[in-house]
């Protein structure tokens, strides 16, 4: 993904969208329920689609890249956070401490 921006969206119940998501990649369901179908993975010379159903709060993170697609089964919310999102605002948080934190004596 070049575009590596945290993208939030609504679904309608019966709704289904596809992401291609880099290792890493963070989903967060704010609101409903959900049937998250994983990037396809060989098993024993089939092509399988791992499957994990979310419920309100729940995350699922990225092993590896790939599509993946996300059904809505409730009205819901979801968030899909890049792998540098987390780490991007850890650093803005390091940044704060070190301009306005105490000064360490030296």
């Amino acid at each position: 993904m070049d575009d590596r921006r945290t993208l939030k969206l609504s679904l309608c119940r019966g709704e289904t969208r596809q992401f291609l998501l880099d290792p890493g990649s963070t989903v967060l369901l704010l609101v409903g329920e959900a049937e998250l179908h994983g990037p396809p993975e060989w098993l024993a010379e089939a092509m399988v689609r791992p499957r994990w159903r979310l419920g309100a709060e729940q995350i699922w993170q990225a092993e590896r890249g790939g599509w993946i697609e996300l059904a809505a089964l409730s009205a819901l919310q979801v968030l899909v956070i890049p792998p540098d999102g987390v780490a991007w605002w850890r650093r803005v948080g390091r940044c704060l401490e070190a301009v306005f934190g105490v000064s360490q004596p030296g």
